[in-house]
């Protein structure tokens, strides 16, 4: 390519407000001068259709990656700890009666199991926000290579429009065919499309340059969101963790101090109890020691029963040799009746 070609291609790209485009690749727009064959009728179509391509892939690979760079949502986790670390502080559970009180599920006991589960909730908050961060950190260096992808089909895109408007001045530069119009109405039918083609990659060309614009943007926003989150995980989080620790050790302080009162109670009362148990067994022993082991009326009741039982017996001996004595008097009757019936015969 000679020099005044290639002032004629800077020339071109100056015209256009094409001026960021590098000298190196003016050979581009030489090339593309030979790919638009005005005799070939698709040429003009597919001419620049490869950089629209490129553009739609690369709409489609932002719209993938965002649509990838979901992870676990925590706004549920987080209203739950919260919710149970309030809960513990203003409604805290309460002692569970027991008949054995160093067996006495306290309110230690289940403060310190929510405190547990409030703790691991916000291990399970600072994982979800490692994980944030590192998608977030992912996709700003993803959407830097998109952008670079992006400025060059920009560049692309601009090259290809000098090419398409270098083309058309040259079929304007032709001198009309004398053989008819017919051929002069065809070169403008080419130029039309020419023209329209150079309109259609000059759109394309401004969506470049807008996408660039929003992946810088979101570039951004993901970028300050990943230095939020840096924050959270190194700042407020440990802050959770260090209040967490702290509030556990004042109900274990207070647990103590609850046990020892307990304690103290416990001790006091069975004194009590055991000096009033003492009391009354002594009393008691006292008492039955003082008591005979056999009391009279016992005696009494036990001779009055023998004497009685005496007398029945004798009372029914007596009714006993009666009916014996009545017995035999009807024996000696039937026997003498026995008798006298022999004698007759």
């Amino acid at each position: 390519m000679d020099d005044k070609t290639e002032v004629k291609y800077l020339r071109v790209l100056v015209d256009n407000g094409f001026s960021d485009v590098p000298e190196s690749r003016l050979p581009e727009i030489e090339q593309g001068l030979a790919e638009l064959d005005v005799s070939n009728i698709g040429s003009i179509t597919s001419f620049g259709s490869d950089t629209q391509k490129h553009m739609a892939e690369l709409s489609q690979m932002v719209i993938n990656n965002l649509n990838s760079s979901t992870v676990n949502d925590i706004d549920e986790l987080m209203q739950k700890t919260i919710e149970t670390l309030v809960d513990i502080n203003d409604n805290p559970p309460e002692n569970t009666p027991s008949i054995l009180f160093w067996k006495k599920r306290n309110r230690s006991v289940a403060v310190r199991k929510q405190y547990d589960e409030a703790s691991r909730n916000v291990d399970r908050i600072a994982e979800v926000l490692e994980d944030h961060q590192v998608r977030l950190l992912r996709d700003c260096a993803l959407l830097n290579q998109l952008f670079s992808l992006n400025e060059e089909y920009y560049q692309d895109a601009a090259v290809k429009i000098a090419a398409v408007k270098l083309k058309a001045d040259e079929l304007r530069a032709e001198a009309p065919d004398d053989d008819g119009a017919v051929e002069d109405s065809w070169r403008n039918t080419i130029i039309d499309r020419l023209e329209r083609r150079a309109t259609e990659l000059a759109t394309t060309r401004v969506i470049s340059r807008q996408q660039s614009a929003q992946i810088r943007m979101l570039q951004a926003n993901f970028a300050m969101i990943a230095d939020k989150l840096q924050s959270a995980l190194y700042t407020t989080i440990p802050l959770w963790k260090s209040q967490i620790v702290l509030a556990l050790g004042a109900e274990h302080a207070r647990a103590a101090l609850q046990t020892d009162r307990s304690v103290n109670e416990m001790t006091n009362r069975l004194l009590v109890q055991n000096a009033e148990n003492l009391k009354n067994v002594t009393v008691e022993t006292q008492k039955a020691y003082g008591e005979n082991s056999i009391r009279p009326e016992t005696l009494a009741e036990m001779n009055r029963s023998l004497i009685e039982s005496f007398d029945e017996v004798m009372r029914i001996q007596n009714e006993n040799r009666i009916k014996r004595e009545s017995v035999e008097k009807e024996l000696s009757r039937i026997d003498r009746e026995l008798q006298s019936g022999i004698i007759r015969d």
